[in-house]
Formats: structure tokens, C-alpha cells, sequence
């Protein structure tokens, strides 16, 4: 939704930023000034993480113990900005744009994060661990406020390349006799289209990446009447109720996974040659082990930002086809569990096989798939656009069904790709079959009819939304 971009260079300009007080070899404390980018650059992502983490330390927690709330950090920080810049030496040169932006931000993340625990609850899953503080293995980070020009401003250099100034002051107290207050941050970053509106820019140091947070384009199309059922899954990622397949670009996601398969095995010869066990080695380890995991690390947000681009394009291509899209409501998390253990009667503390050797790779192919990702964005497109409907439906004996003469039964499947009807002999491809019955299914919805065509509600009552125990859910983002 918002536009991210590469940091190709930093350049400090002006004064050189007062970074706080440091202790000289005597003792004394003396006042720390650089120029240095990467320094700079870390000096801002550790002044935003420390002032996040006391806004975060005012928070609560349950102690079933006490049997009372309790302060996160154990004693809140409860000081203004004004009284940290003047206590904290640090935070005396940091922009006043950057210092306030964990404010809003800290709150953003308590709230969203609680609202989803509860969320997780509801459906009788894990809801995780009480929101924490940000840690210093984090990715460097902090969010400037653009604040209708106050900082941060973009400015264009070329057809490529653009610039984000970020700009500040030292406090008069640490003023070199000569030199200028006023100091400037020129963040050098290469774009592809035009930049929007933006509300803020969120600096990752560590990946070297901006982001201008602003709203997303609206999709601009005219109504087609066209309707389409999706049907998702590993072999092909889309198939289609028009008899389409349209896949991730798996020869390039294969050729990475290949790399990285190719370094995990070096690594893993020598935690073999030093005898050592994974967790031993890695307190020591060499200068090639750490670099080897850096490269590991880059590959994969290499193919993560192939299957994003993919899934983009996709939705978008979709979005601007089809009028009505359908798509079945699939418990992916509940599919890429771990098999359960079976205890062996006759061995206590044995275990009978469970098929999780096969289960494992289905796993993996089904988090490769990232079919989550495709619903996510046809969710806030659809939304976007307001002439298109998304609607979601109960994925049981989809692909067990003929879609020409209805005939349910387990032996129809003959395969993953192959399907024959029993009762009618309809031959299809078993995904492309299943995406028919998926565009029945959200045709049979609109039209107040169950899963079979019968009659099941009044037309004058048709929900918008029914739960997960009725036959369909819909997601209503049309305008009448």
C-alpha cells in the first residue's frame, strides 16, 4: 500500500550532529560529534528504539499472582519529550519530527496487537505473547513525520534517483564555537514511479530500505460482468473457474531455493568438522559461517519480494477482470500443522508412524505458495476499487465434485491433476474442476440458495455476512 524504495547513499551535511557525551580515558565526559553516516544513521535508530521501549514501559500486564496489573517495564517512564532531551544527552540533537513519532506509533502497535490476541482467542488459537519492548537485535528503524513539509521532504534528482532530507539542530549548550546549529541527513534513494502524498518515511537501516507511508492508488476500471472462482493451491497457485492456471515464476524461486539449500549445507560441513553441536559452533563462529548466513538471509527476501511482486500483479490483473471473484475460505494455518504424534501402545515412550516425513514437505510447499498473501491483497483491492465483490465459501468436497452433473464421491479424484466423474465420466483437470464448483458455490450464495441450489433464505433477507458455520462468507465491497 505505501511505497518502499532502496537507500543507495547517506551524506551529512552542515553541522556535525551532537550524538551526546561520551567518557574520555581520564574520566571526564566530554561532548561526542560525527559525520559519519553509518553512524549518524545508528545513533537515530537507537535514540527511536530507546524512546519507544519508555513509552512501552508505561503499558500494564495481568500478574495472575498479584492478581493485579502491573507496569511492563517494572517502574513506567513516564517523562515528557521536553524532559528527556534535557536528562538524556543522546536524544538532546535528535529531530523533534522523529522524537514525537513513537508516540502514535507505540500506541498504533499496543492496540492493533492486543485487538488481534483477541482475535485469536475468539477462534481458539494461540494469541502469542503480551506485546514487548523492541530489542537491539531488531532491525535498525525509525519513522520520521513529514508533517505537511515540517521534515522530511522528498525531492527529485533525476529520472531514478530522489532524495529524503531529514533535518535538525544541536542544542545551543553543544554548539561548536564557528560551526552551524543546523545539520541535514540527505538519504540518496533509487525509485521506479512517481512519489505520492506521504504522511511519514520509515527508515530500516539494516535492509537499507525507505518507506513513504501514504495511501494506495485507486484501481481504475469499468464494469465487465465478468465472474470468476479461484480455486488455490501448491501445483498451480491460481486456477480458475475460465480454465486458466497462473502460477508464481517457479523456475526463478526454484533457482534460489537452490542457493540457499547449496549454503545451508556448507554451513551445516563445518558444524560437522568442528563436532561441535549448532548452538556450541555458533557462539565461535567463523567470519565465513557469518557470511554465508548473511547471503542465506539475502535470497530469501530475494524470493519474498518475487512471490509480493507476483501477487501484486495478479490481484490487480484480477480485480480489473472480474466483477464478482470467489475464493474458498481455506484454514491455512490448520493445514500446515504438524501431524499429530501417535503414542505406541506397546512401547511407552515410543511413537508409531504419522506421516509427518510427507507432511512436512506439503508444509513447506504450502508456506512457499504464500496463498494467504493473495487473499490479503484481494481484500483492500476490491475495497479500493467499490465495483468489485469478494466472496468467500466453504471449501468442503470442492474438488471431490463434478461440476457438470454434481456427483459427489472420494474416488472421482483420481490424482491431484485428474479427475473423472464416476456417474457421468466428465474427464477435467481436478483443479480447474474445483474452481467451477468454487464459482457455483459464490453464485448459489447470492442467489439465497445452499451449496446443493435449493432454496434456503428469503431474497428480500440476504446476509451480507455469515459466520464460519454457514456454507459461505462474504466480504461485501460493492456500492448499489
Amino acid at each position: 500500500m505505501s511505497q518502499k524504495v532502496v537507500i543507495e547513499s547517506v551524506q551529512i551535511r552542515g553541522a556535525a550532529p551532537y550524538l551526546g557525551m561520551c567518557v574520555a580515558s581520564d574520566g571526564r565526559q566530554i561532548p561526542l560529534y560525527s559525520t559519519n553516516p553509518d553512524i549518524v544513521m545508528r545513533w537515530l535508530c537507537d535514540g527511536w528504539r530507546c524512546r519507544y521501549n519508555q513509552l512501552r514501559s508505561r503499558r500494564t500486564k495481568w500478574d495472575k499472582n498479584l492478581g493485579m496489573s502491573i507496569p511492563l517495564g517494572g517502574k513506567p517512564d513516564m517523562r515528557s519529550d521536553r524532559q528527556v532531551r534535557l536528562e538524556c544527552s543522546w536524544f538532546a540533537a535528535i529531530p523533534a519530527m522523529v522524537l514525537q513519532s513513537p508516540n502514535r506509533i507505540e500506541n498504533t502497535d499496543w492496540w492493533s496487537a492486543n485487538k488481534r490476541r483477541k482475535t485469536l482467542k475468539k477462534k481458539h488459537r494461540n494469541p502469542g505473547m503480551t506485546p514487548r519492548f523492541k530489542k537491539r537485535r531488531d532491525d535498525l528503524y525509525f519513522v520520521c513525520w513529514h508533517n505537511k513539509g515540517a521534515n522530511a521532504n522528498y525531492r527529485q534528482l533525476n529520472r531514478r534517483h530522489g532524495e529524503v532530507v531529514i533535518t535538525g539542530q544541536n542544542p545551543g549548550a553543544y554548539r561548536l564555537d564557528g560551526q552551524r546549529c543546523r545539520y541535514s541527513i540527505h538519504i540518496r534513494v533509487r525509485v521506479s514511479q512517481p512519489i505520492r502524498d506521504y504522511t511519514s518515511v520509515d527508515v530500516n537501516w539494516t535492509r537499507r530500505t525507505l518507506v513513504f507511508v501514504n495511501d494506495p492508488l485507486p484501481i481504475g476500471r469499468e464494469r465487465t460482468g465478468a465472474m470468476v472462482g479461484l480455486d488455490r493451491g501448491c501445483v498451480h497457485t491460481l486456477a480458475t473457474s475460465d480454465n486458466r492456471f497462473i502460477d508464481l515464476p517457479k523456475d526463478r524461486l526454484n533457482h534460489i531455493d537452490k542457493e540457499i539449500r547449496r549454503r545451508q549445507k556448507a554451513q551445516a560441513r563445518r558444524i560437522a568438522m568442528s563436532g561441535e553441536t549448532v548452538k556450541q559452533y555458533r557462539r565461535h563462529a567463523s567470519r565465513t559461517y557469518e557470511r554465508t548466513g548473511r547471503e542465506i538471509s539475502r535470497l530469501y527476501a530475494k524470493a519474498h519480494r518475487i512471490i509480493d511482486d507476483w501477487q501484486h500483479k495478479t490481484t490487480s490483473m484480477l480485480v480489473r477482470e472480474y466483477d464478482l471473484i470467489v475464493l474458498e475460505d481455506l484454514n491455512l494455518q490448520g493445514m500446515s500443522r504438524k501431524a499429530k504424534a501417535k503414542p505406541d501402545p506397546d512401547r511407552p515412550g515410543a511413537f508409531l508412524p504419522n506421516g509427518q516425513s510427507a507432511k512436512r514437505e506439503l508444509n513447506r510447499s504450502l508456506r512457499a505458495a504464500s496463498l494467504a498473501g493473495i487473499v490479503g491483497k484481494l481484500e483492500y483491492k476490491t475495497r479500493l476499487t467499490g465495483r468489485n465483490r469478494l466472496i468467500f465459501v466453504n471449501p468442503a468436497y470442492t474438488s471431490q465434485t463434478c461440476s457438470k452433473c454434481g456427483h459427489c464421491a472420494k474416488e472421482n479424484r483420481e490424482s491431484q491433476a485428474d479427475f473423472e466423474c464416476r456417474q457421468c465420466h466428465a474427464r477435467m483437470n481436478a483443479d480447474l474442476n474445483a474452481a467451477n464448483n468454487i464459482l457455483k458455490r459464490g453464485l448459489n450464495h447470492l442467489l439465497g440458495l445452499d451449496e446443493a441450489g435449493h432454496a434456503e433464505t428469503e431474497p428480500d433477507a440476504q446476509p451480507a455476512y455469515r459466520g464460519k458455520d454457514a456454507s459461505a462468507m462474504t466480504c461485501e465491497t460493492s456500492t448499489r
